[in-house]
């Protein structure tokens, strides 16, 4: 029994150096230090946040072309996975949005916050096959996206 108990205490005794060696949840400058965006934000629009919209988008498309017109809602379950991967990058990388160095003011976290609301629904309804909810929501992305460049003068 005392090999037991003295095991134990090294395991707790481990645990506490580990938990005071690390840096504490409440220091602000520990947190804005791990978290570094790597790219400038018209970068990051360009390449990460905007492809993944531009799939969800794409729901409501119809290309006209000498063959007439094509309806580019999801056909096959290839195209609903490339919703429900687009939509779930959308959701993750809001997080990336609310990095404190992107944050432009008070208002930024609740439009990422809507962003984010959004994108899960979507994630959701592509799970589901659900095009009626795909499309509502990507109208939605379309009106808070709309929002946000407007509240921010991004053309």
């Amino acid at each position: 029994m005392t090999g037991i108990r003295l095991l134990a205490r090294t395991i707790i005794a481990v645990a506490m150096s580990s938990v005071a060696a690390s840096p504490s949840i409440s220091d602000d400058a520990a947190w804005t230090s791990l978290f570094q965006p790597h790219v400038d934000m018209k970068t990051f629009m360009e390449h990460v946040l905007g492809p993944a919209a531009a799939i969800i988008w794409k729901v409501n498309g119809v290309v006209i072309d000498e063959k007439g017109e094509h309806d580019l809602s999801p056909k096959s379950d290839d195209d609903w996975e490339q919703i429900a991967s687009a939509a779930a990058t959308l959701a993750e990388v809001t997080n990336a949005l609310m990095i404190p160095q992107r944050a432009r003011d008070g208002d930024w976290n609740p439009y990422v916050k809507k962003l984010a609301d959004a994108a899960s629904k979507a994630y959701r309804a592509a799970e589901a096959h659900d095009l009626k909810s795909v499309s509502e929501v990507s109208d939605q992305l379309d009106g808070i996206c709309a929002a946000c460049h407007r509240h921010y003068g991004i053309e």
